[in-house]
């Protein structure tokens, strides 16, 4: 019998191969798949080719589900096209279970070696990912070859012989089998690469092979609805349809198992038709678990969604000190959480109002230098500079997502500013008499104008509404100018002692206007493709 100890440095390698290909390969894919989504889903082929390609680089499901999850909540793309995505992502995902085929004995050293070496040689990206995703690739058939090689001698084994038997005569219990190694190992293709080995090696039929197999696509279940926690809406709904593609395929698959052992040739032989190989058997047929399911369900996901619908209705709409679009699932891709930051900001920044904060009772707050904002937006804002911290020590943030957050805190820190002085601009404006009032209303119309402006740039972060934003707040240009002057000519008017008050509006109003175009000139670096910074 293989030794423990071989048995278990394997499985180890086996574990760290599969962490570093989900990982290098998720970097990789992340961000072109994010600024691909509103391009290539606008139409049902489009998003199933799209799920395909993403499952096929990040190799889970999982990922995919919670990464759409996210985008759902931003807009970036729309329920549909996410359910024909996470559908299509298992098709994609049985791409590396083929690598369990491939008999590269005599290369397998070397690739090992020379990735690894990559890998400690190179320090720019995206190559030093690739030479992880790599030397990921060859531990994984590392680890294989040797499990197959230790496990050849357990068909001699009473137990297993037992096991082997009990799997023979109840694909069911097969079945169970292959659940529990798929929920153990957090992973359908890595358990069917597992299945694939030990029947290569000759430790297992291939009709019970089948059956955990078909069983494996069940195991995320329960890593899902620990995710899970905590989402609401469409993200719920969408994790539900991963859950329902999965059931589906396990009932389907098996259906099809039970009726090709009552004597029609189905999978199992079709399988056979197309490759003598035992392994190659067991990978085209892990590939027809996912494809047929996909191709069931694919025509009824509007009805799915009805019904899920129903269990899981659409999420109350978030308070203002509780985080929209913000989770812990964002964090799972940067630049996805990224972009989900600008939508937050922009919540934030929508907030602001240009009017004086009333306490509970109905009265101006007592002390409004301490008291300036409310409690909501405080919240709100320390959640933001929370997530972004979480972000930051994320692995796999590259130097380009490093910046963007950078420039994101620093955006966080000016829409604070910006919340003071008009908090201020409102307070003095609430103090003054009435007739000074009247002339500062349109200084008022004026910054709440800009404020929306501000709110629409930063949520898009639309070039052209970032231009209109940055022409509107300079200080010197023809809009402000033109307004400042109309209200000197106002204050001119006044009696005296009223014009010295409305001084200190004017001097709010400035300070506002400047903190906001700053804001404006920082908004194209927090797009994913700069834009040159606009003068003035």
């Amino acid at each position: 019998m293989a030794s423990l100890d071989q048995l278990v440095l394997n499985l180890g390698l086996f574990f760290l191969g599969l962490r570093l290909v989900g990982q290098s390969l998720s970097e990789l894919g992340g961000g072109g798949f994010r600024h691909s989504v509103s391009a290539a889903t606008h139409t049902p082929p489009r998003a199933s080719l799209l799920g395909v390609m993403i499952g096929a680089l990040t190799q889970s499901a999982t990922a995919v589900t919670f990464i759409l999850a996210s985008m759902l909540g931003s807009g970036l793309i729309k329920p549909p096209a996410a359910r024909l995505a996470v559908v299509w992502s298992n098709v994609g995902l049985t791409a590396l279970t083929f690598l369990a085929v491939i008999d590269i004995h005599p290369l397998v050293a070397y690739f090992v070696g020379g990735t690894g070496i990559a890998l400690g040689s190179v320090r720019l990206k995206p190559w030093s990912t690739i030479a992880a995703a790599l030397l990921g690739v060859g531990l994984l058939l590392l680890a294989l070859e040797n499990i197959g090689a230790e496990a050849a001698p357990l068909k001699n084994e009473p137990w297993f012989r037992q096991g082997l038997d009990a799997a023979r005569d109840s694909p069911w219990v097969a079945f169970v089998c292959g659940f529990g190694a798929a929920a153990l190992l957090q992973s359908n293709a890595g358990a069917t690469m597992l299945v694939i080995t030990l029947c290569g090696a000759g430790a297992m039929l291939v009709s019970a092979a089948l059956p955990m197999i078909y069983g494996s696509n069940l195991g995320a279940i329960p890593l899902r609805a620990m995710l899970a926690l905590g989402l609401k809406g469409d993200a719920i709904r969408l994790v539900r349809t991963e859950d329902l593609f999965c059931l589906v395929s396990g009932l389907l698959m098996m259906a099809l198992f039970v009726g090709e052992r009552c004597g029609v040739p189905l999978v199992g032989a079709l399988s056979a038709a197309l490759t003598a190989s035992s392994s190659g058997q067991l990978a085209v047929a892990f590939l027809f678990s996912n494809l047929l399911p996909a191709l069931v369900l694919s025509p009824f996901l509007s009805t799915c969604a009805r019904l899920l619908d129903r269990f899981w209705p659409p999420a109350p709409e978030k308070m203002l000190g509780e985080p929209a679009f913000l989770s812990s699932h964002a964090l799972a891709d940067p630049s996805t959480a990224l972009d989900l930051l600008a939508k937050e900001l922009g919540r934030l920044l929508g907030s602001v109002r240009v009017a004086p904060r009333r306490l509970d009772r109905g009265e101006p707050s007592a002390d409004p230098d301490t008291d300036l904002l409310g409690p909501e937006f405080v919240r709100l804002a320390a959640a933001i500079e929370t997530f972004c911290l979480k972000l930051a020590l994320r692995d796999g943030l590259g130097p380009p997502e490093t910046v963007r957050l950078y420039r994101f805190r620093t955006a966080l820190a000016l829409v604070r500013h910006v919340a003071e002085a008009s908090a201020e601009f409102s307070t003095h404006l609430d103090a003054l008499p009435g007739p000074v009032k009247v002339v500062a209303a349109p200084l008022r119309a004026r910054l709440e104008h800009l404020l929306t402006l501000a709110v629409g740039a930063v949520t898009t972060l639309d070039s052209a509404a970032i231009a209109e934003f940055h022409a509107q707040t300079r200080r010197h240009g023809e809009p402000v100018t033109a307004l400042r002057q109309a209200y000197s000519d106002g204050v001119a008017a006044l009696e005296t002692e009223q014009s010295i008050e409305a001084g200190t509006l004017d001097t709010d109003f400035e300070l506002c206007v400047w903190l906001l175009h700053r804001f404006a000139k920082l908004l194209p670096d927090l797009a994913f493709r700069p834009m040159a910074h606009a003068s003035g």
